[in-house]
């Protein structure tokens, strides 16, 4: 069974391993934290965290293997030099990585639920393993259903950690929530739509940016059905709602004297928003989309990283 290392720690992206992995522990230490010690509630055992986590990664991981050996010819035309399949990963290594790892992350989120007592749990990790699977054989393809599954699982990834927390206390003490629990709730749901939004916008970057390789190989992608300069718009119009939630969420944190996350907001997230329309309209070859979709990651991670400031905001560090 022949596997080249380097190539397959590339094939399952580790770089946005790591991001997703980051998001959850970072929602864990800045949102729900802080909501558990306030309410006098037992903080969830780390290593029901580090199962969660592993959980996803592990999927992750097999939707990234599964989509690139589905589009190996697609991958040959758009980016020849970062094709990891028959290169360094043979095929049918890659398909018994892709079983292994969906196998061991159900495994374990079927353990984390039946320890938690919340099937919800199980159910967001099938739900992904499908939809990977049918965005990677089917959905890909068609117009804009294929951005919007990536989006929904990306939204999906801080509301799991909310879910690990929230769900055992209604299902003890039942409805209504808590006033005290809906910060918390509403943080998350903020951020899940912030991620919904910006990974949309970055489907779509993607979509231009591989315009040559989906157009030779059928695909009906929002740039080659609507054109460039219609995806451009659509592009700008997601960021624009972007902008105004956390124009929303600046107003809010000013209004609670939270003036150090605030600022971090308008100056790490939302001004380079601002540029990035700039970069969008000045946007004309693959590069220049190129550098506009890491520009976004950037965008995304200091937008995760906030949550580190409402924990030091919580805890009367700031």
């Amino acid at each position: 069974m022949y596997m080249n290392l380097k190539n397959f720690i590339h094939l399952i992206r580790y770089k946005n391993l790591l991001i997703i992995a980051l998001t959850m522990l970072t929602m864990q230490l800045g949102v729900v934290n802080p909501l558990l010690l306030k309410n006098e509630t037992q903080p969830f055992c780390s290593m029901h965290l580090i199962l969660l986590v592993a959980s996803t990664l592990l999927i992750a991981a097999s939707g990234y293997i599964i989509n690139d050996y589905f589009d190996v010819k697609t991958d040959k035309i758009n980016k020849p030099d970062k094709t990891y399949i028959d290169k360094g990963v043979k095929r049918r290594v890659a398909i018994i990585m892709h079983v292994f790892f969906n196998s061991l992350g159900i495994l374990i989120s079927a353990y984390l639920s039946y320890k938690k007592q919340n099937i919800w749990l199980l159910l967001f990790s099938v739900l992904a393993v499908v939809l990977l699977w049918f965005y990677s054989t089917h959905l890909k393809k068609q117009l804009a259903i294929g951005n919007v599954v990536v989006a929904l699982l990306t939204a999906l990834i801080p509301l799991q950690v909310l879910c690990l927390n929230i769900y055992p206390f209604i299902q003890k003490n039942g409805y209504p929530i808590p006033g005290t629990y809906l910060p918390s709730i509403i943080a998350s749901v903020c951020f899940s739509i912030f991620a919904f939004l910006l990974s949309m916008v970055r489907e779509i970057i993607k979509d231009i940016e591989d315009y040559e390789g989906d157009y030779a190989t059928g695909c009906k992608t929002i740039p080659i059905v609507w054109g460039i300069k219609a995806s451009k718009a659509l592009i700008a119009g997601l960021i624009s709602n972007t902008v105004l939630l956390l124009l929303f969420s600046f107003y809010k944190l000013y209004q609670l004297h939270f003036n150090m996350l605030s600022l971090y907001l308008f100056f790490c997230v939302l001004s380079p928003l601002f540029y990035l329309f700039f970069k969008l309209y000045k946007a004309q070859n693959k590069q220049h989309y190129g550098s506009i979709s890491k520009w976004l990651k950037f965008i995304m991670i200091s937008g995760i990283l906030s949550t580190v400031l409402i924990y030091l905001s919580c805890y009367g560090y700031m």
